[in-house]
C-alpha cells in the first residue's frame, strides 16, 4: 500500500492499497516444496460430490433458503437454482441449494443462495461445507501471539502460540499448482513445535501476479490487480476454488489434527471497486467467499477460515462489505492495526476521521460476530510492535474490544521478554 495520509483514501474510491502483501522478501515463501502433479488438482475436483452448474455472464437465481433442523434435526436443503439468463458466455445452469444442516433447533440452514455473475469453467461444490459452528477460539483462552515465518527453524519461538506463512505463490497463469510449499514448512518445521500453523491464503493474487496483474502499490500506472482482478476472477472462477480446494486437501495430509487458521486474500474487498474493469458487486464477492471457505473446510476439517477487513474502507463500504458476507460460513475477521491508538486501527484516526465511525476494532467485532486477529502489516506499510510493550492495561482493552490474536510481522529482540513481562491477561473467551 502507498504510504499516504488516511483522509486521502476516501477521495481514492477504493483503489486496491495492499498494505499486507505487497513485497514482503522473507514472509513471502518461494515457492519450494515437494512437486505436484495437475493429476492431483483434477482428483481434488472431482472428489467432491457435485452439486455443480456451468456459470454464464448473467446467472440464474440460487435456490430457496434450507430449513433449519428442529430441536437439532437436519434442515432440508434449498431448491434447485433457475437456469440462467444467455450472455456473452453463453447460457448456463445456476448452482442449486446446498443441504441446510440446522444444529440444536438452530433458525435456519445452509440454503441454496444466487448464483455468481459472468465466468467461465465448472464450479464443483461440495455437498457439505464442514461444521457451521464458528471457531472463535482456536488458540483457547489466551491472547496468542505470533510472528511471520522468520526461516529456518522454529524451536526457539517458545514464547509464541502461532507462526504464519504466505501461501499461493505456487500458482500457475494456467491456474494450476506447481507446488505445496505450505505442505512442507508443515512437516519440517511446525510439526516440531506446539504452535498453531496459520496461512496468510494470497492464491487470487499470486495467481494475478503469473497473469500479469502485480499489486497496485507495485505497478499503480499500469494493469494490477486493482484495475483487472475482478475479470481475472470472473473469467477464472473455477480454477480459483480448485486450487484452494487443492491446497486444502493437500494441508489435510499434512495436518490432519490440529487447527490450522486461513487468513484470506489480503484487501479482498478491493476486487468491488470501482477501479475495476468489470467490478464484483457485494453479492458477487460474498458468493466467492463462501465458495472459497466451503472449499477449504470440505476437505480440510480441523481448518479455520477468517476474512480479511482493509482498515482504509469508508464507513459505509465497510458496512455494505460485512453484510453482504453475514451468510458466509467463516470463523474469524483479521485485519492489520495498532494497540496503541484507543482501539482504532491506526494513527491519526479519530471518531472525525472520514471512516472513524467503523476503523475500530470494537466495531469490527461487533459488525462481524467474530473474534480477531491483528498483524502489524507487510511491505511498505509494516509497522514495529505496538502490541507486545504497551501494558497490561491497553492489551486488555483490545481484548475487551474482541483481539484474541497478535502477530508481530517483523522479528523484534524484545518481543518474548515484553510478552512475559505483561504477566496474566483477560480472558479471550467470553
Amino acid at each position: 500500500m502507498p504510504d499516504v495520509s488516511p483522509r486521502l483514501i476516501a477521495a481514492l474510491d477504493l483503489v486496491d492499497l495492499p498494505r499486507r502483501h505487497g513485497p514482503a522478501p522473507a514472509a513471502v515463501p518461494s515457492g519450494a516444496g515437494f512437486s505436484f502433479s495437475y493429476s492431483l488438482l483434477v482428483a481434488a475436483a472431482v472428489g467432491l460430490a457435485a452439486c455443480q452448474g456451468t456459470s454464464s455472464s448473467v446467472g440464474g437465481e440460487g435456490g430457496d433458503p434450507g430449513r433449519g433442523g428442529d430441536d437439532g434435526t437436519n434442515g432440508s436443503g434449498g431448491a434447485t437454482g433457475a437456469t440462467g439468463q444467455g450472455g456473452s458466455g453463453g447460457s448456463g445452469t445456476a448452482t442449486g441449494g446446498h443441504t441446510g444442516a440446522g444444529t440444536g433447533g438452530s433458525p435456519a440452514g445452509t440454503g441454496g443462495r444466487p448464483a455468481a455473475g459472468g465466468g467461465s469453467g465448472t464450479v464443483v461444490v461440495p455437498p457439505s461445507c464442514g461444521s457451521t459452528a464458528q471457531s472463535l477460539n482456536p488458540f483457547g483462552c489466551n491472547l496468542a501471539w505470533g510472528m511471520n515465518n522468520p526461516g529456518g527453524s522454529l524451536t526457539g519461538y517458545s514464547y509464541l502460540q502461532f507462526m504464519s506463512f504466505w501461501i499461493g505463490s505456487e500458482a500457475r497463469a494456467d491456474g494450476t499448482l506447481g507446488s505445496c510449499s505450505g505442505c512442507n514448512w508443515l512437516t519440517s518445521q511446525v510439526s516440531k513445535t506446539n504452535m498453531i500453523p496459520a496461512y496468510y491464503a494470497y492464491i487470487i493474487g499470486f495467481y494475478g501476479h503469473a497473469n500479469g496483474l502485480p499489486d497496485g502499490n507495485q505497478a499503480p500506472n499500469g494493469p494490477n490487480l486493482t484495475t483487472g482482478g475482478a475479470n481475472l476472477i470472473r473469467n477464472n472462477r473455477a480454477k480459483i476454488i480448485n486450487m484452494y480446494s487443492s491446497y486444502a486437501q493437500q494441508t489435510h495430509t499434512a495436518w490432519p489434527t490440529k487447527p490450522l487458521l486461513w487468513l484470506l486474500e489480503g484487501d479482498f474487498v478491493q476486487y468491488t471497486g470501482t477501479s475495476q474493469a468489470n467490478p464484483l458487486s457485494y453479492a458477487e464477492l460474498a458468493q466467492l467467499a463462501e465458495d472459497i471457505t466451503c472449499a477449504i473446510k470440505a476437505a480440510m476439517p480441523n481448518a479455520v477460515v477468517a476474512i480479511n477487513h482493509s482498515t482504509w474502507n469508508t464507513n459505509d463500504v465497510t458496512n455494505k462489505y460485512w453484510a453482504a458476507l453475514a451468510d458466509v460460513n467463516y470463523d474469524m475477521a483479521w485485519t492489520s492495526g495498532a494497540g496503541d491508538q484507543n482501539g482504532f486501527f491506526t494513527a491519526g484516526t479519530t471518531a472525525k476521521s472520514y471512516n472513524g465511525a467503523t476503523a475500530t476494532y470494537a466495531y469490527l467485532h461487533k459488525v462481524t460476530g467474530r473474534t480477531i486477529l491483528v498483524d502489524t502489516s507487510f511491505g511498505l506499510s509494516a509497522t514495529g510492535d505496538s502490541w507486545s510493550d504497551i501494558g497490561a492495561a491497553n492489551v486488555n482493552a483490545r481484548i475487551a474490544d474482541g483481539v484474541i490474536a497478535v502477530n508481530v510481522t517483523n522479528s523484534e529482540s524484545a518481543y518474548g521478554s515484553n510478552i512475559s513481562s505483561l504477566g496474566t491477561l483477560s480472558t479471550t473467551c467470553h
